[in-house]
């Protein structure tokens, strides 16, 4: 005699009959920093008076030191949203002091490297000076005085002998194809070259 199946209905709250029960979701989910106790107002130091600085930073200067292989896909939407969908490890960006950005800069604290940008002298940059700043990589901004940024026509060079892009594109190409790797197996090597090892 075979075995009757019975419908077996599950009552949920939302009012609504269901024959089975939702499975449960264990997958690793993104950790919510404010809920867990680990948002950066929960870990902020109590550093003595004496050696507080006068005045915070204005910015900060940070950059990826790693790569993103093997982080979840929350961290790498953080990490877009803050060094854009074009980010490269090494390059550095410069974010402005405040609680917002800290707080999403503390998201990734694992992958980056974060400095503190102070003025040489205590001068900061204006408008006029923005072609001649330059930020070292201990975070100090340096302002070169009189410096003069060169317009298109002083960059020229002088003999007029400029190349076009596709010039240049097909020089750099045929040399890119001259130098290739040479293996005695090649056929495409030619005969009087000889590999050493």
């Amino acid at each position: 005699m075979a075995k009757v199946i019975r419908n077996r209905w599950v009552y949920r709250p939302d009012n609504k009959w269901t024959r089975y029960l939702p499975r449960r979701n264990d997958a690793v989910k993104e950790f919510d920093y404010e809920k867990g106790g680990g948002s950066l107002k929960d870990y902020t130091e109590e550093i003595p008076k004496e050696m507080q600085p006068k005045q915070a930073s204005k910015l900060w200067m940070a950059w990826l030191y790693r790569d993103l292989s093997g982080e979840p896909k929350w961290t790498k939407s953080h990490v877009e949203g803050l060094f854009g969908a074009d980010y490269k490890v090494g390059r550095m960006e410069i974010f402005r002091n405040t609680a917002l950005v800290n707080e999403e800069l503390w998201k990734v604290k694992h992958l980056i490297e974060l400095r503190p940008v102070t003025f040489k002298d205590g001068v900061e940059p204006s408008e006029e000076d923005i072609f001649t700043t330059k930020i070292l990589a201990n975070g100090q901004c340096e302002v070169t005085p009189g410096g003069h940024v060169a317009n298109e026509d002083e960059l020229r060079l002088a003999d007029k002998n400029q190349w076009t892009r596709k010039e240049l594109a097909r020089d750099l190409t045929k040399k890119y194809h001259r130098y290739q790797s040479v293996f005695e197996q090649n056929v495409y090597t030619p005969s009087n070259i000889t590999v050493i090892k």
